[in-house]
C-alpha cells in the first residue's frame, strides 16, 4: 500500500514499496542554500539524517494526481527498512530521538537555519539507531532571533511524555496513541499532585506555562522576539543555551537504565529452564541460524533479547517486540552499545499496533509493515501466552505465525503441566488440559514442515524448526 503525508503545507511525501519520495510545492519558502547542503551531506553521511538524491519534478512518476500542486523539487530516499512509531518506542528510544533533534537543531544553528518542527513522527529507526527523516523540516531563522520556533512542540511531544511517564508512571504509548501532537502543559497539568507541581523541572515545562495561559486568557502570541538591532550573535547564543538547557531537562526525567520488572529479570531467575535447558536452546537457536542463514528476523515476545542478539550476530536485521516497556528498554540499551542490527519495539502481541491518523492512512499496521519481511519468526516461550492471556485458539495461533515468516519459524513447545502455564492459566488452568505436544505437532503440520525438534534438558519444553509451506 502507497501512503502519504500530508501535513506540511510546503509539500508531501509519498511512501512506496521501495523508495520514498519527497516533494516540495512552488510555495516552500526556500531552497537550500550552499552552507545548508553541505551540513545536510555531512550529517547524511554520519547516519543522522536520511539520505536524499534529487529528481528532475517534472517526471511524470512524481505526481499523485490532478489535484497535486506544481512542483518546485523533488528527492528520492531510501526506505526504512521496517519503520515504527513513538507508540512503540521505549524510554530510551525516545530519549535517543529527542536528542537526536536537539542535535540536529544546533547544527542548523550554526548556518542560520532551524528545524521548523520537532516530532517524535520525524525520526526512524534503523536498528537501534535513529535517523531524521523530514527533508522539508529546515527553515532559516530571522537575524537576531531569540528562540526556536518549534520549542512549544518539542516540550509537548518529547518533554512532557518523560515527565509523566517518571512521575505518574504513565504508558509512552498511552500517550502517543491518543495525542498525535503530545501534551499540553493544561493537560499534564490536570494529571498532577499539587507536590508534583511544584517540582523544578515541572514548575518550568508545566507549572507556569499553565498558569500563565490562564492569566492571558484570550490573548494573542507575539511569536518570537529578536535581540536589539538584529544581533545574530547574540541571538544565536541565547537559542543555544536554551537547546542546552532542555537537553539537561530530557536527562532529568529519563534513566540511563531501564527499570527491573518481573519479565525483565525472567532469563536471570533461572525459573523455567536449569543451566543445561538454557544451553541447549541457546544451542539449537544457533544452529537453526546457521542452518538457515535468514536475512531478517523477527522476534515475537523477545523478552530483553537473549536471541534477537544471537541472530543479530548471525547477520540478520532483527525486530523485536515485546509487550513489556522495560525489557524492549534494556534491548535497545544493549543493541545500541553493542551496534547491533536490532530494533526492539514495544507491543501487545494480542492487540498490534492498529493504522492510525487521517483515514487510518498515516501510520501502517504492524501486520502490514510485517508482510513479507521476515524469512524467520522465532516464537519461542511464546505461545502458551497466547492461548492463555489472549485465549486465541492453538490454530489460528499457528496460521497467524504462518503469515507472519516467508520461510522459517523457530518455536517452542510449553507443555500444560509447565510450572509458568500453570502460573498463566490459575484456576483455568483446567481448560488447556487437552492440549499435548501430539495436537500442537498437529497443528504446526497444517501450516509448517517440521525440520528439527530438541526436547530441553530438564523439563517438557521442545523446540522446533519448521519451514513454512508453499500457500
Amino acid at each position: 500500500m502507497i501512503r502519504t503525508s500530508f501535513r506540511d503545507p510546503h509539500g508531501q511525501t509519498r511512501i512506496g514499496p521501495d523508495t520514498v519520495t519527497r516533494m516540495a510545492w512552488k510555495t516552500w519558502e526556500a531552497p537550500f542554500p550552499p552552507a545548508l547542503r553541505a551540513l545536510l551531506e555531512e550529517l547524511q553521511k554520519a547516519g543522522k539524517w536520511i539520505p536524499s538524491s534529487e529528481v528532475d519534478p517534472e517526471d511524470p512518476q512524481i505526481q499523485l494526481g490532478s489535484e497535486t500542486p506544481p512542483l518546485l523539487k523533488a528527492w528520492i530516499h531510501p526506505r526504512i527498512f521496517f519503520p515504527s512509531y513513538a507508540h512503540e518506542w521505549s524510554q530510551g528510544m525516545l530519549l535517543c530521538a529527542a536528542r537526536l533533534t536537539l542535535e540536529l537543531n544546533e547544527r542548523l544553528l550554526e548556518v542560520g537555519w532551524e528545524l521548523k518542527d520537532a516530532s517524535p513522527s520525524n525520526v526512524l529507526f534503523e536498528g537501534p539507531r535513529p535517523i531524521f527523516v523530514d527533508h522539508l523540516s529546515p527553515t532559516p531563522r530571522s537575524a537576531g532571533q531569540m528562540g526556536w520556533v518549534a520549542y512549544g512542540q518539542f516540550i509537548r511531544t518529547f518533554l512532557i511524555p518523560q515527565i509523566l511517564h517518571r512521575l505518574n508512571k504513565t504508558p509512552l504509548g498511552w500517550i502517543y496513541l491518543s495525542k498525535r501532537d503530545g501534551l499540553s502543559p493544561e493537560e499534564a497539568y490536570s494529571q498532577l499532585s499539587v507536590f508534583q507541581r511544584a517540582r523544578p523541572g515541572v514548575l518550568t515545562a508545566i507549572t507556569l506555562p499553565t498558569l500563565f495561559t490562564k492569566g492571558r486568557a484570550g490573548s494573542s502570541h507575539g511569536g518570537l522576539k529578536t535581540w536589539r538591532d538584529s544581533d545574530e550573535n547574540m541571538g544565536r547564543a541565547i537559542t543555544g543555551r536554551l537547546l542546552h538547557g532542555l537537553r539537561k531537562q530530557l536527562d532529568r526525567w529519563v534513566s540511563q537504565t531501564a527499570p527491573d520488572t518481573a519479565w525483565s529479570q525472567y532469563d536471570q531467575a533461572g525459573e523455567s529452564y536449569s543451566p543445561g535447558g538454557l544451553r541447549a536452546k541457546e544451542g539449537f537457536i544457533q544452529e537453526s541460524l546457521e542452518r538457515c542463514t535468514p536475512k531478517a528476523v523477527l522476534d515475537l515476545g523477545c523478552n530483553t533479547g537473549r536471541f534477537s542478539r544471537l541472530a543479530a550476530k548471525a547477520g540478520a536485521r532483527v525486530v523485536a517486540v515485546d509487550g513489556d516497556a522495560a525489557c524492549v528498554d534494556r534491548l535497545w540499551w544493549t543493541a545500541a552499545t553493542e551496534q547491533l542490527d536490532i530494533l526492539p519495539l514495544v507491543m501487545d502481541l494480542g492487540r498490534p499496533s492498529p493504522p492510525l491518523g487521517w483515514e487510518n492512512g498515516e501510520e501502517a499496521p504492524f501486520l502490514e509493515r510485517t508482510k513479507d519481511r521476515f524469512d524467520m519468526v522465532l516464537a519461542l516461550a511464546l505461545i502458551h501466552h497466547l492461548l492463555v492471556r489472549e485465549r486465541i485458539p492453538l490454530e489460528r495461533v499457528i496460521g497467524h505465525l504462518s503469515q507472519q515468516t516467508t520461510r522459517w519459524l523457530v518455536i517452542e513447545w510449553v507443555p500444560f503441566d509447565d510450572p509458568q502455564f500453570q502460573r498463566l492459566a490459575g484456576p483455568n488452568a483446567h481448560l488447556y488440559a487437552g492440549l499435548t505436544v501430539a495436537s500442537f505437532e498437529q497443528a504446526l503440520e497444517a501450516q509448517f514442515d517440521i525440520v528439527a525438534r530438541r526436547r530441553l534438558d530438564g523439563g517438557d519444553r521442545c523446540l522446533y524448526l519448521a519451514s513454512r509451506r508453499p500457500a
